[in-house]
């Protein structure tokens, strides 16, 4: 079998892959075996169902891999999935692709591997294997997914990111999708404070959407990315309901800053829900729209969350303290008299510059200075035009 050819070497690159274990010098899976399921990762045709049914028939990847066509046929495949299994564009070069994965700061591991994540080991529908960048979240720490609309609200900007914060202050770390809205906001803001983990439905090498690309960057070093997809895979509309699944699976608990009542966040609450796990959800305004799936989870049972403790009493069973609380985190920074007035009169809501002169007994040059000040020590940032919100976590003078 011409893949296995180099098999010393590929097997040294399989065991030194960040620190795969090994029991008495021995890896827990073949080098054959662990390169059959690598490349039974890039079969686009034969998807969750088809590989059930291989592993049922053959008993493992090398075998699926070894066998003819008139043998996987008997399976019951449909020739779709077996024409897919014999491509030789699948099965070229393969040995020499996955020893390169490495060089590209890129790790696969299989469900067959104790370093696979034991959160997801057990789930409905659990992924046979991860490819990731950076590590994978550690499995003695608690783990909280925070998820919400893309086009959220700046309330709902700033919810997710003082919750995200405060919680990977204290330890937590955030699993999101890294999709732009509360997602990326949640993730930006915890990996500031913590660690922070994406799951993303495409490969680990593509970065979507693209404008999160900065928090991209930084995930290997802040906590890490993960997909059950193959490098070079694209965001394909299809695999993000399945990545939902992987979002709720690594996580201790959800939580849902906002979502319409007809949403692809309701799509991870219900995989949290059949998983096990606990739900969370912060209220909004009645009759806004992006507070209807929020007020709707409540009213079936979800947890309702004002704040991190919230989540952490449910989760954990303790209160931690909240030296860095949106009160206190303005202590920072030494505020001048009337940078302390105008403070007081903002909030996570975005306020009109003319609706704050009604405030405060300031021109609206020395208004706007003062504006500026705060917004320069990253205590406020504007949204829009004469607009200005509290950042909702003390966030570093970029």
């Amino acid at each position: 079998m011409s893949v296995f050819a180099d098999k010393r070497e590929l097997e040294k690159n399989i065991n030194d892959q960040n620190g795969i274990p090994e029991i008495n010098g021995i890896p827990e899976i073949s080098v054959e075996e662990k390169l059959c399921l690598y490349w039974l990762s890039k079969v686009e045709e034969a998807g969750s169902a088809a590989r059930e049914r291989l592993f049922q028939h053959f008993g493992c990847a090398r075998a699926a891999f070894e066998a003819g066509k008139e043998t996987l046929l008997r399976t019951g495949l449909p020739e779709r999935a077996v024409h897919g299994l014999l491509n030789p564009k699948y099965r070229e070069g393969l040995a020499e692709e996955f020893h390169k994965l490495e060089e590209r700061d890129i790790y696969f591991v299989t469900k067959q591997e104790a370093v696979f994540p034991e959160r997801l080991r057990m789930i409905p529908q659990s992924p046979d294997w991860l490819f990731y960048r950076g590590r994978l979240p550690a499995e003695e720490l608690p783990a909280v997914a925070v998820v919400g609309a893309r086009e959220c609200s700046v309330y709902g900007r700033g919810i997710a990111e003082l919750l995200a914060a405060e919680l990977a202050e204290a330890g937590v770390q955030i699993i999101s999708g890294m999709a732009r809205g509360v997602d990326g906001f949640a993730q930006k803001a915890a990996a500031k404070h913590g660690s922070s983990f994406a799951v993303l439905g495409s490969g680990v090498d593509i970065c979507y959407p693209l404008q999160n690309y900065r928090l991209y960057e930084q995930l290997p070093e802040r906590g890490g990315i993960l997909s059950e997809y193959p490098p070079g895979s694209p965001g394909l509309p299809y695999h993000f309901p399945q990545r939902n699944r992987i979002i709720a699976g690594l996580a201790d608990g959800l939580v849902v800053v906002e979502a319409r009542k007809k949403s692809g966040t309701l799509i991870t609450v219900d995989f949290a829900l059949e998983q096990g796990k606990e739900v969370f959800a912060v209220p909004g305004r009645i009759g806004d729209p992006l507070s209807a799936g929020c007020n709707e989870l409540i009213r079936q049972g979800a947890c309702l969350v004002e704040q991190s403790s919230d989540i952490l009493e449910v989760l954990l069973g303790w209160l931690p303290e909240r030296p860095n609380s949106q009160k206190n985190r303005k202590n920072k920074f030494f505020l001048e008299e009337p940078e302390k007035i105008v403070y007081a009169y903002l909030r996570l809501e975005p306020r009109h510059i003319e609706e704050l002169m009604g405030d405060v007994d300031f021109s609206l040059p020395e208004l706007s200075r003062i504006l500026f000040s705060l917004e320069a020590k990253g205590l406020i940032y504007s949204p829009a035009g004469n607009y200005y919100s509290l950042t909702g976590l003390y966030r570093e003078t970029l």
